[in-house]
């Protein structure tokens, strides 16, 4: 058996994670200081394209969260997402 590839699992061409999972070849190695950043990532983002409703959250303005969806920093919920 192989090991896991993180390019075996996602596509990331579309995604602002790719630079978290480039410099890592297995997937899960990118878990140890994912909060740092995606903290770090969010801080860059867009104030025309995202909202921050609390502290080290960040919402696309063109994503769809349901009224009693519970979001839990740190996050980013991305353009054209749904949370239901």
């Amino acid at each position: 058996m192989g090991r896991i590839r993180t390019e075996d699992l996602f596509d990331l061409t579309h995604s602002i994670a790719a630079p978290f999972f480039a410099s890592d070849e297995e997937p899960y190695r990118v878990l140890s200081g994912l909060a740092d950043k995606i903290i770090a990532l969010g801080k860059t983002l867009d104030s025309e394209l995202y909202f921050s409703p609390q502290e080290n959250v960040w919402i696309a303005k063109s994503a769809k969260v349901a009224p009693s969806a519970c979001i839990m920093p740190p996050c980013i919920v991305d353009e054209g997402a749904e949370i239901r």
